[in-house]
């Protein structure tokens, strides 16, 4: 039986105005009705996960920053990494370019060095402020960055992270997290690894696992397990990953909830 859902946020179970819709919300409600436990995983902060549970009044586990945090819903920590301060500052130079965003997330604050209109933007996206500071390259000692995320133009995105894969293997690992969007982690994080540890402390196999999701940092939890849902709106090199695909978590629910069920029959 599956026992246990994780699901993304951007693109996949939040909307692009920051909310819920109600169907997928109710879907939720009714696994866990149901017996299943739930999960969220996601490029956003921790902080930013409690804000859209709030919003639907409930609570979940929580794997934030791509895997670089992991909470049980009863808030016991169970994973946690963040860069060396060598490796920050190496990766922050080689990235620092005027055609992106450069966003310093540390584990509840994100940080750019400069405001203009394209901080502006993603700024809306956000649950909290992004702090503005000049001398952000300075402080990772202080500030002990768990994440580096550009945001620009998917052709400069795509050239960057093929450029920086080849550069820093072996120091970090990379995900378009969205079109427009490069994620750059500490080495070994990604949601599948978080997974694994959450179904360790969970006593759960992979295959007790249902995934949702609709992008490239979606693909290491994909792998995990047989059930695997892709949104419709993921690109192709993603929907090849995944078993299912499904126009919204309500229907990803849905299937699950029918699995199980064959397995009274």
């Amino acid at each position: 039986m599956i026992k246990l859902i994780v699901s993304d946020l951007d693109g996949t179970l939040l909307q692009e105005n920051n909310t819920v819709k109600s169907e997928d919300a109710e879907a939720l409600k009714q696994a866990l009705q149901e017996g299943l436990q739930i999960s969220i995983a996601t490029g956003r902060m921790d902080t930013e996960i409690k804000e859209v549970l709030t919003s639907i009044g409930q609570n979940f586990h929580r794997i934030s920053q791509n895997g670089a945090f992991a909470s049980t819903i009863d808030e016991k920590s169970i994973f946690s990494r963040t860069f060396t301060t060598e490796t920050a500052e190496s990766i922050y130079k080689r990235v620092l370019d005027p055609k992106f965003v450069t966003i310093v997330c540390s584990y509840d604050t994100n940080y750019t060095h400069e405001n203009n209109e394209y901080v502006e933007g993603v700024q809306k996206r956000m649950f909290h402020p992004i702090i503005i500071d000049p001398e952000i390259g300075s402080k990772f000692n202080e500030v002990k960055p768990s994440k580096i995320t550009l945001i620009g133009f998917e052709n400069d995105i795509i050239e960057i992270h093929k450029r920086l894969s080849n550069e820093f293997k072996d120091e970090v690992d990379i995900f378009i997290s969205e079109t427009h969007v490069l994620d750059i982690m500490p080495k070994q994080i990604s949601k599948g690894n978080a997974i694994k540890k959450l179904l360790e402390d969970l006593s759960l196999k992979p295959e007790e696992m249902a995934c949702i999701g609709d992008s490239f940092n979606d693909i290491p939890m994909f792998r995990l397990t047989p059930y695997s849902f892709v949104m419709s709106t993921a690109h192709d090199d993603v929907k090849k990953e995944a078993k299912f695909v499904v126009e919204t978590v309500a229907e990803a629910v849905e299937m699950i909830l029918k699995e199980n069920s064959k397995q009274f029959v």
